[in-house]
């Protein structure tokens, strides 16, 4: 038995049934990674900018070839979100509907909620950030080839920022959603780029 199960403590089969219902592929998600290829994503337990965390189909858990980080689908979730795996294994009952003999309780159920909300918030801020910062990137990239252009200028000033952003949200999207400063740049970016298309008296929207 791993260090830290308390099978003793409301349905004695909990780790058993969450690990059987539950994939490792499913827990990840719950933790907002992002697979890549081959079921390998970037580790969250230390400073990772080349993909190294392994996900392992049929029970077989995860293992990071860079710091040694390892398990199964319960220890995941809690190393990632630094509580017990009693705590980890509730957690994924409730958000996966495990049937369990204890009941889970609504707190569980409401905190599961959250969770699940917070991953599509930010997976939607993802996917619409990505979106105009590639847009105005092209943008961007169009207006340098026009020396003494309308846009020429702001090329010059603002090409790097917006790869350096795609990078990040590429390698960090969690710490960009989290940065005030770089959010409202892109809403910011989202409008240049309504002004860019739009002429006087036309409809500025842009669809995502």
């Amino acid at each position: 038995m791993i260090m830290g199960y308390r099978s003793c403590d409301g349905d004695p089969d909990l780790y058993g049934k969450v690990k059987e219902a539950v994939t490792i592929q499913q827990a990840a998600e719950y933790c907002g990674l992002k697979m890549g290829p081959k079921g390998i994503c970037l580790c969250p337990f230390h400073t990772d900018k080349n993909p190294s965390l392994k996900l392992y189909p049929d029970g077989k858990g995860f293992y990071c070839f860079a710091c040694g980080a390892g398990g199964d689908q319960i220890n995941l979730v809690a190393r990632y979100y630094q509580i017990g795996n009693w705590e980890a294994a509730r957690r994924l009952a409730a958000a996966f509907a495990v049937p369990l003999r204890a009941p889970v309780s609504y707190r569980e159920k409401r905190e599961a909620a959250l969770v699940r909300e917070r991953r599509q918030e930010r997976n939607a801020f993802e996917k619409r950030a990505k979106l105009f910062l590639r847009m105005y990137w092209i943008l961007l990239c169009e207006a340098r080839r026009e020396v003494g252009g309308p846009h020429f200028d702001e090329s010059l000033q603002r090409l790097d920022d917006v790869e350096y952003l795609l990078e990040c949200l590429n390698s960090c999207v969690e710490e960009v959603w989290k940065d005030k400063k770089a959010v409202e740049w892109i809403g910011e970016i989202e409008r240049k780029i309504a002004d860019w298309y739009a002429g006087p008296g036309e409809d500025r929207s842009v669809s995502g």
